[in-house]
């Protein structure tokens, strides 16, 4: 078996069987269209594993196996002059190693999305970040902080129950906080206290005060 290493630029990706191949030319030779070729995924099976697609002008490395029949590969991407290597730009110091740390592990998709491991030391944190950069999550390690930040509306719609439990909860609505709900019940072991600036009203059906 004689192994072939081509660099290609990706011409088509829309895979007419959907397996996720791609057509390459060879570089130097862009009259050349090849065939639908593989791309090797680190996970794969079933309807499972990692799902990355090449886009159109990205620079890849197709590999030739002649074992009777010519079969091809594409085994990566790579980055160059023309495509550079992206950035968080929530980190400067850490990225494109310019520390020397490599302490940053990302994912950028194609509109901007990101999902981002900083091992920065003193200042780990994983981030889920939105193209815009108006909504984020963040786990921060050091600052021992779970945030959730949005310009946006938060939902949270659940068919069973939402459950909070912390030493202490805090609810603070700008304008307005509004309870809408078949039954209400608060309890309180020790004390419980009501204060407005204005006034304060009660309308029931039936009130009972113990």
């Amino acid at each position: 078996m004689v192994n072939f290493m081509h660099w290609a630029i990706v011409v088509d990706n829309v895979d007419p069987d959907g397996l996720n191949r791609v057509k390459v030319s060879w570089m130097g030779e862009t009259e050349t269209v090849s065939d639908w070729i593989p791309v090797a995924a680190p996970y794969a099976g079933d309807s499972i594993g990692q799902s990355f697609i090449p886009n159109l002008g990205d620079q890849v490395l197709a590999i030739s196996f002649d074992h009777h029949n010519v079969q091809k590969v594409i085994a990566g991407s790579f980055w160059s002059n023309a495509a550079n290597p992206p950035q968080t730009k929530e980190n400067p110091c850490a990225d494109l190693n310019s520390d020397g740390k490599n302490s940053l592990r990302f994912l950028k998709s194609k509109s901007g999305n990101m999902l981002v491991f900083d091992d920065s030391e003193g200042k780990e944190k994983i981030q889920v970040i939105t193209a815009d950069g108006v909504s984020r999550i963040e786990i921060d390690v050091s600052e021992k902080l779970l945030s959730l930040n949005t310009e946006h509306n938060v939902s949270v719609d659940a068919a069973g129950i939402v459950s909070i439990q912390a030493e202490e909860v805090e609810i603070t609505g700008k304008n307005e906080v509004n309870i809408s709900t078949d039954n209400y019940q608060v309890e309180a072991e020790s004390g419980y206290k009501n204060n407005a600036s204005n006034g304060i009203s009660i309308e029931g059906s039936g009130i009972s005060l113990n």
